[in-house]
């Protein structure tokens, strides 16, 4: 890679760090496998940064690959086989601090994949319609639909948890 296009790469993956970064954890909810997918993710853009014809598109062209490593990594830790919960519950009568789960990803989980993408996308990395179509390669259309879906399960879940809260 010549040494400007070094430069502008770097000042790219510099402009889009904060999106990279959301889009990561958020598909993968775990900060050590983010990283790995962020550091993949990097890896192969900088090999292929010369396929890029349109610098103009480097961060929906970083964010596709990106989810895409994110995906590969879900995939492999599918594979993982865990140890049963029985076997590694703490022994010494210590309690362990978990994090509390946000509300919100609590609901986005309540809520078909194809549809979190969407909202994920739309509400957290804050990408417009075009961008979302453009990295899921998938027609506008498609994205507001998914977004209109995604609108009215949460709409539900939320009712249904109110009405158990409050019944």
């Amino acid at each position: 890679m010549r040494e400007e296009d070094k430069e502008v790469f770097i000042q790219s993956i510099n402009q889009n760090r904060l999106k990279i970064y959301k889009t990561a954890i958020a598909i993968l909810k775990n900060e050590d496998d983010a990283n790995d997918a962020i550091q993949e993710a990097l890896y192969s853009a900088y090999k292929n940064y010369y396929n890029l014809k349109e610098k103009s598109y480097f961060s929906t062209w970083i964010i596709r690959i990106l989810i895409n490593k994110c995906y590969d990594i879900i995939n492999k830790n599918k594979k993982i086989a865990y140890i049963d919960d029985s076997i590694t519950q703490n022994t010494t009568g210590v309690e362990d601090n978990y994090e509390v789960e946000s509300s919100l990803e609590w609901v986005l989980k309540q809520i078909d994949k194809d549809l979190k993408e969407i909202v994920v996308f739309y509400y957290y990395d804050e990408l417009s319609v075009s961008d979302i179509a453009n990295i899921l390669e998938i027609p506008q259309g498609t994205v507001k639909s998914r977004l209109s879906r995604a609108r009215e399960q949460i709409g539900k879940i939320i009712k249904k948890e109110e009405g158990e809260f409050n019944g």
